[in-house]
């Protein structure tokens, strides 16, 4: 399978996981609105696919007052969920180096950062 399948499909499945839905965007969502805990099935769900280059991590911080999620590595876009699993935008990288411009602010803004996981592999 090609790199760019792979990384096609890896964006897809990643879209799919934002399909959940949250009670309200800027507030962090309680543990009845969201599904479990969305960054462990996350890392579960990253140790399934084959290894990627540059490896994938996540990285979690505090972004608009809510705990976020940042999926790097490999794929052309760096994919930002917020606690429910819904994506939020494309945060980093693309033809411009700034994502898909729906988190603009994200590289100032985004603090707190802590490294969740980074593939070992």
């Amino acid at each position: 399978m090609s790199r760019l399948r792979l990384r096609f499909l890896l964006w897809l499945f990643l879209l799919g996981l934002g399909a959940t839905s949250c009670s309200d965007a800027l507030e962090e969502p309680s543990s009845l609105t969201c599904p479990g805990n969305f960054s462990a099935t996350l890392i579960e769900e990253l140790k399934q696919k084959p290894k990627q280059t540059p490896a994938a991590e996540v990285i979690q911080y505090t972004y608009q007052n809510r705990t976020v999620y940042l999926v790097t590595g490999g794929s052309s876009f760096n994919y930002l969920f917020d606690a429910c699993g819904n994506v939020l935008c494309a945060a980093t990288l693309g033809p411009s180096n700034a994502g898909d411009g729906r988190c603009p602010d994200f590289a100032t803004a985004a603090t707190n950062p802590l490294v969740l996981w980074r593939d070992p592999r």
